[in-house]
């Protein structure tokens, strides 16, 4: 009987020591790293008859830098922006562009003399004549809307582009020892027998893409925001170029008015995507760059080479062309350039500027080039590849 006493006292003092060391545990050691309280997002509120002033408050602006505190890990946060109370959900953007293009294989003619003694010992330096370019103004306009579902948005958006470059050039000096200084028409036309002293050319592009698709802007770390996009576009595109030579002897010349005529019209449609990115600087500013790519079903619906008939006593026309010319092209885009936005009335609406400077390439459009090549025999016969770039302003408003 006296060791159970014995026993149960022992339990008993054991017991009791355990249970003031483990307050005293609790109670004395703080944890190392305390969590860090994050603002609590606004709770839904019913939409108001009219904006609630002040701002309700909110735990950070869409679309702009955040702390690490709002954004949850391992989930891409939507990085749309984000309007109060009751938003329509709506943006509509203009842009004014003033681009130039150019494009390959728009080689006119190669300069030629002829000797009328023996060739002086220098060298025959000799020069191509290219299709001059000119800096243009155009537009775009876009119009672009919540879809509600993940935060994905629609887009759709019409760009507009017209040159006309008027080149003129008379057929320059060669070395010592000849004279007669000509133009050797470089394929334009087809017969290859032509020479003139001058020449005129005019070239007209008319460019119109229409791009339609969806996008979800997200935050790639707190300045990152990246907003890859997919969709279609649908292109048209028309070329004519006109080549007037003056003939070098008008006495054996095919015809004193000879002019060349040069036309390619397309359509084409096909998927597009890409990707744009915003690095933010901070006080609204940004750096924001777009990549994208199409690959078109493209149809060339006229691609024609006409001459001037022939005065050569039988009159004859002299005409090669395309027929309905079905073919796949490529279309790169790309460009960078700095932004500034801002909410405001209460972010009701949202506002935003952007200049870029741009960069398109569709390959493989000079079907004009492609088409004197092949009748001339040539065995290098390609289509060749249009260029754009320049300035974009582009201003947005959210609403």
């Amino acid at each position: 009987m006296k060791g159970i006493t014995k026993l149960a006292v022992a339990s008993i003092c054991l017991l009791c020591v355990h249970v003031v060391y483990a307050q005293n545990s609790s109670g004395s050691c703080a944890p190392a790293c305390p969590p860090k309280e994050c603002p609590k997002p606004c709770p839904p509120k019913p939409c108001p008859p009219k904006p609630c002033k002040p701002c309700p408050p909110v735990c950070f602006e869409r679309g702009y830098p955040d702390t690490n505190c709002c954004i949850k890990s391992a989930y891409n946060e939507p990085a749309d922006y984000e309007l109060s109370p009751c938003p329509w959900n709506f943006w509509v953007d203009a842009s004014f562009t003033y681009w130039t293009a150019y494009e390959e294989g728009l080689t006119l003619a190669r300069s030629n003399a002829t000797y009328t003694a023996a060739p002086v010992e220098t060298a025959s330096v000799r020069t191509a004549l290219f299709q001059d370019t000119k800096w243009e103004p155009g537009f775009k306009i876009g119009l672009g809307a919540d879809l509600g579902h993940d935060h994905w948005s629609a887009f759709a958006e019409y760009t507009w582009f017209r040159s006309r470059t008027t080149t003129s050039a008379a057929a320059p000096e060669g070395p010592a020892g000849t004279t007669d200084p000509v133009w050797d028409i470089n394929n334009w036309e087809l017969d290859n027998f032509f020479n003139a002293s001058h020449i005129t050319s005019v070239w007209r592009l008319r460019m119109d893409l229409l791009d339609v698709g969806v996008t979800r802007p997200y935050y790639q770390g707190t300045h990152l925001i990246v907003a890859p996009f997919g969709g279609i576009r649908a292109e048209w595109i028309r070329q004519n170029l006109r080549i007037h030579p003056t003939p070098f002897d008008p006495l054996f010349a095919v015809n004193t008015n000879a002019v060349f005529h040069n036309q390619s019209y397309a359509w084409g449609v096909g998927p597009r995507g890409g990707f744009q990115g915003k690095w933010h600087l901070g006080w609204g500013f940004r750096i924001e760059g777009d990549m994208a790519g199409s690959i078109v079903f493209t149809r060339y619906t006229k691609v024609t080479d006409r001459a001037d008939p022939v005065d050569d006593g039988l009159d004859r026309p002299n005409i090669a062309h395309y027929g309905d010319y079905n073919t796949v092209r490529f279309n790169n885009e790309m460009n960078i350039g700095l932004g500034w936005g801002d909410y405001f009335d209460c972010r009701n609406y949202h506002f935003d500027l952007l200049v870029t400077y741009d960069f398109q390439i569709f390959w493989n459009q000079n079907m004009m080039r492609m088409l004197v090549d092949e009748f001339d025999e040539s065995p290098s016969a390609s289509a060749h590849n249009l260029y754009l770039q320049g300035v974009t302003v582009k201003a947005q408003f959210d609403f």
